[in-house]
């Protein structure tokens, strides 16, 4: 009898810690890259020379096109939010790539990076959404409802950062674009399906950048221009209070959609 009520002391705590989790995410993101004027300063360079600076300038354009960063995701039983550890801001380079004695084939360019994040709380109890989205260099604070995903299961499993994983599959809401071209041009962009995997030895229902729903942690997540992947998991909060956010400039999804138009007939 004392060894039944031992066991069931020990199953209760673990079910406890396991509704109180900071659990840690790799991403690694493609950025809007621009480069918005370039120049080779050839000083008489033959064509292997130029080749060659171009493969460099290339290389160069690549690296600035992506970026990484380490996020977290903190639970507290029906709540979550998640956040990048440090927030990523857009950049303007200007760079110079050379390479050969003194450096005297020289590749100068001004370019810039624009990176994106998101802060996004979860309510599973009150149906609440409240998410702060960076773009177009400034923050925005949207309040929504919390809509239920309409995954699609699939039998596919695998190991992943040492646990055994199956994979789902779920669309994205379908995205007003604006062309650029016209006045109030825009086109909706196709739904392409986002990969999650989750582990049901895990038990929460909570994952990165709002997604939710399914009977396990979500571990990584493919999107079309990112891939987050589980680092670590602590079964505590310390102290942390989950909490939606309150910063930013207050929008709705739909006005987020219309500000590059906005932008596009300022200048």
């Amino acid at each position: 009898m004392k060894k039944v009520f031992f066991l069931s002391i020990i199953l209760i705590t673990i079910g406890g810690k396991s509704q109180e989790m900071t659990v840690f995410y790799k991403e690694q993101r493609r950025a809007d890259y621009y480069q918005l004027r370039s120049f080779v300063f050839e000083r008489g360079m033959d064509k292997q020379d130029l080749d060659l600076i171009k493969d460099k300038a290339k290389d160069h354009r690549e690296e600035l096109s992506h970026y990484g960063y380490t996020s977290v995701l903190r639970i507290d039983h029906k709540k979550s939010i998640y956040y990048p550890l440090e927030r990523q801001f857009n950049d303007t380079i200007n760079s110079i790539v050379s390479y050969g004695k003194d450096g005297e084939q020289t590749f100068i360019s001004r370019e810039t990076s624009e990176k994106k994040y998101k802060i996004v709380y979860i309510n599973e109890d009150t149906k609440q959404k409240s998410s702060v989205e960076y773009a177009y260099g400034k923050e925005y604070l949207i309040d929504e409802e919390l809509d239920d995903l309409e995954w699609k299961f699939t039998n596919q499993t695998k190991m992943i950062s040492g646990y055994l994983c199956k994979k789902a599959l779920v669309f994205k809401r379908e995205k007003k674009e604006y062309t650029g071209y016209g006045y109030g041009n825009y086109q909706i962009k196709g739904r392409k399906p986002v990969e999650v995997w989750y582990a049901e030895e895990i038990g929460s229902s909570f994952g990165p950048l709002g997604y939710w729903g399914l009977p396990g942690l979500v571990v990584k997540v493919v999107e079309e221009d990112a891939t987050i992947i589980l680092d670590k998991i602590l079964y505590t909060l310390d102290d942390f209070e989950v909490k939606p956010p309150t910063h930013g400039e207050k929008i709705t999804r739909e006005g987020l959609e219309e500000i590059p138009a906005l932008l596009f007939h300022e200048h």
